[in-house]
């Protein structure tokens, strides 16, 4: 398939029998005050699923629908478009085939987007019809920020130097711009866009190992100096109100963050060396 054709999903959904006129013409009523997507406002009204929106552009365009929750999505191949144009076009990279890339596409319809993402790619392009909500995941997982954890634990390494002042690591809670509390904010942010369950710190003999559990696996997140260890700890210490002292029993604590504008619970162990 080339270039898409103008047509509406109003249309489309009408006269494939997904929706009657008259449930269309409440949803158009109810989309103007507030300028919502209208395959939105039918999900919002109870009136289709995502997925049968999907399976009707599919159709209507001959083009396949590819259910994101079983596609294996290579990271390499998804980047080849950057994550900015990833949200803005609602596209993801699937697959290269034939000196063609493979897009799927929430709105495969929006002939805007398909003509910006082939400007952009320098590529020939086909379209594939994709769930928007797994779609937004696949992004927020794939698009991950472990550059930008890394940048801030290098930030971090050379501001400690050759010593830790522990005295200046106690004070000012609120400074968002010391290297500490960026790099651990956005370990947080990182763990939460990637649907983690835990995150694990963990100093070895070199290095200061970061990882996440999802779905039950224990994924390398990032690496970074050994030096950084005491700051880290002292950090989530003070964060915890925990006694920074004490280096030889178990601590357990627990703290507020604030990610993507919403408060999120953190319960934490700090675990002595053996």
């Amino acid at each position: 398939m080339g270039r898409p054709e103008r047509i509406r999903l109003g249309d489309i959904l009408v006269d494939q029998e997904v929706v009657s006129k008259a449930d269309l013409g409440l949803a158009l009523e109810r989309q103007k005050p507030n300028g919502h997507k209208l395959g939105r406002v039918l999900i919002e009204m109870g009136l289709v699923s995502e997925d049968q929106i999907c399976h009707a552009i599919a159709r209507q365009l001959d083009i396949p629908f590819v259910n994101l929750k079983f596609f294996n999505t290579s990271p390499d191949l998804v980047r080849r478009l950057p994550e900015t144009q990833a949200r803005r076009f609602r596209a993801v990279v699937l697959e290269e085939r034939g000196g063609k890339l493979l897009l799927g596409m929430a709105d495969p319809i929006d002939l805007f987007a398909y003509d910006e993402l082939k400007r952009f790619l320098k590529r020939e392009i086909e379209t594939a019809v994709v769930n928007d909500s797994l779609l937004a995941q696949t992004i927020d997982r794939v698009y991950r920020r472990t550059e930008e954890i890394s940048g801030h634990a290098r930030e971090l390494e050379r501001d400690l130097g050759d010593y830790i002042d522990f005295g200046a690591l106690g004070t000012g809670l609120g400074a968002e711009d010391a290297p500490v509390v960026k790099l651990l904010q956005t370990v947080f942010e990182d763990a939460i866009q990637a649907n983690a369950s835990d995150v694990h710190i963990e100093p070895q003999e070199s290095k200061v190992r970061i990882r996440f559990r999802v779905d039950g696996a224990l994924l390398l997140e990032n690496e970074t100096d050994i030096k950084t260890g005491p700051a880290i700890a002292l950090r989530l210490k003070l964060m915890a109100n925990l006694d920074i002292s004490e280096k030889r029993l178990p601590q357990d604590g627990r703290f507020a963050v604030i990610v993507q504008e919403q408060p999120v619970d953190v319960r934490m162990s700090i675990m002595p060396a053996r």
